[in-house]
């Protein structure tokens, strides 16, 4: 059974991290369609006839499914530690989610920190034709802060792990210790 939890677990970090995309695209596309019409969609060959939202979030469904795997390689592979199997699942999906809450939160923060003058500034790094290069450098910046909300997330899960392996052991030495 434990071992068939890992590998389920497994498979749940990259679909959580499709999901993670799929919104994050959506989102972004709301920002700047710039980004995408001008730039991303380029970059892979969807169906012109396909709505523009649905490419967009089938991008952002292939970038972020690979990002998934080594988070959850990481986070599973940490909740091992937790001997009991009911913790290893329950636990790691708690890492999970907050890899993804930590993503989103500073995918958000980014939104609001001002896109710098330098950024664009250096139009000519653009693709061309951008009307609205502040919305473009936005995405841009949020993509970047997403990934390092992500890392941090991890570590945090890691940390998240750690902490609650160390709480349940020492309650299970507390009731021992009164019995």
């Amino acid at each position: 059974m434990r071992t068939f939890i890992f590998i389920a677990l497994l498979i749940l970090a990259p679909m959580m991290a499709a999901l993670y995309g799929f919104i994050h695209d959506q989102i972004t596309y709301s920002i700047s369609e710039e980004f995408f019409t001008k730039f991303r969609f380029e970059h892979y060959d969807f169906p012109h006839a396909w709505h523009p939202r649905a490419r967009a979030g089938m991008i952002g469904i292939l970038n972020a499914w690979q990002t998934g795997i080594p988070f959850g390689i990481i986070l599973t592979a940490v909740g091992r530690i937790h001997t009991n199997t009911h913790r290893l699942l329950t636990y790691t999906i708690y890492t999970y989610l907050l890899t993804f809450f930590m993503s989103f939160a500073f995918a958000i923060l980014a939104e609001y920190i001002p896109v710098s003058s330098e950024a664009i500034g250096f139009k000519q790094t653009l693709p061309a034709n951008i009307l609205d290069p502040i919305a473009f450098q936005r995405v841009v910046q949020i993509n970047n802060f997403g990934y390092v909300g992500g890392i941090i997330g991890v570590l945090m899960g890691i940390g998240l792990h750690i902490f609650l392996y160390k709480r349940d052991k020492n309650k299970a030495l507390g009731t021992s210790a009164n019995a």
